[in-house]
């Protein structure tokens, strides 16, 4: 795996959805049985979204965020679609965690948040078991994307690219997105001052924390990713 590969085994993809080279057909019209997968995947996000104050949008934009990100850095068409897919599914595990812990209107203190954390590891046990390269490239993500480049992340302390690359991707989309959302305990920001927090810091936030090419992508790719709606 280099720096422009995201899973394994890429080549020549049958289906740009699901990643399948021998994607099985379903129903009369042959189509790849990941069409089905979609319904089972809107179920997915629509219960986790229905516990957490972020919102259905935020998922989907950070899929959009990741992807353009990948592009920047050189990733091919195929792996970008499917890393765009897969992104969508990040905090799944929080659909699992304990009543309460979800829909808080302040930031979380130590106990909640030690809880919280948990939703990295419940989501790749969510995904452990799919055989689409799209759902274990999702299990990738929702396992690592909250470690972060200097070794200071959850779950595994994992620093620089020991971190896979979609993991890194995702964690600097999955920030931005959330400094321009509104959410009960802050405000949303504009996109340029979003930029400016990634790139300098801030009180909770240290550009230490993240992979310095995907960084320098963000840049890159700045009025493409501003251009997004929220």
């Amino acid at each position: 795996m280099n720096a422009v590969t995201l899973i394994a085994s890429h080549a020549s993809l049958a289906c740009p959805l699901c990643g399948l080279r021998d994607a099985p057909a379903a129903g009369a019209a042959g189509r790849c049985i990941c069409a089905l997968h979609d319904e089972a995947l809107e179920g997915l996000v629509l219960r986790a979204v229905a516990l957490d104050p972020e919102g259905r949008d935020h998922p989907v934009r950070v899929g959009h965020i990741a992807a353009l990100l990948a592009e920047v850095l050189g990733i091919e068409a195929p792996e970008r679609a499917l890393l765009r897919r897969a992104a969508v599914l990040h905090d799944i595990g929080k659909m699992a965690l304990p009543e309460g812990v979800l829909g808080h209107s302040h930031v979380l203190d130590p106990a909640a948040r030690r809880v919280m954390e948990r939703h990295t590891t419940l989501g790749a046990s969510i995904l452990a078991h799919a055989r689409a390269p799209w759902m274990q490239l999702a299990a990738t993500i929702a396992l690592n994307h909250h470690e972060r480049w200097d070794g200071s992340g959850y779950p595994a302390g994992l620093a620089g690219e020991e971190i896979p690359l979609a993991a890194r991707l995702v964690a600097v989309a999955d920030v931005y997105d959330a400094l321009r959302s509104d959410r009960p305990y802050k405000a949303p920001l504009e996109h340029d001052e979003a930029l400016a927090r990634l790139r300098d810091g801030d009180g909770r936030i240290a550009p230490a924390q993240f992979d310095p090419q995907v960084l320098a992508a963000l840049q890159d790719c700045a009025a493409a990713v501003g251009a997004i709606e929220h």
